[in-house]
């Protein structure tokens, strides 16, 4: 089972953070950035209960540039964990799978 990902634009990602209360990642990206597809496809094989289940919503920085700046992404790949509408932690870079697991065990402690 893989945490469930959605594609999110400005009006989306803003539904997302104002209404869910537990806790999802949002993964920001670009579609020319092979580390953005590393980490994409690292969070798709991490089978741990600490991240299965949570959302994540992608959003691509380069049709985004509003939300990326909002929210201090400099680089590509950027993760950031939301609970309750407010940005909690954030990771950039490709994260190795134990990486990806530290942040679902986050997600567990929200």
């Amino acid at each position: 089972m893989q945490p469930s990902r959605h594609h999110l634009n400005s009006e989306t990602f803003e539904q997302q953070r104002e209404e869910r209360e537990s806790p999802w990642l949002a993964i920001f990206v670009a579609d020319w950035c092979p580390p953005c597809e590393t980490l994409l496809s690292r969070l798709s094989s991490v089978s741990h209960e600490s991240i299965i289940g949570v959302p994540v919503g992608v959003v691509d920085v380069d049709r985004e540039p509003t939300l990326a700046e909002r929210y201090g992404v400099k680089g590509t790949p950027t993760m950031i964990l939301f609970v309750a509408g407010e940005p909690r932690l954030t990771r950039v870079g490709a994260l190795s799978e134990q990486q990806l697991l530290q942040v679902g065990e986050e997600c567990t402690r929200h």
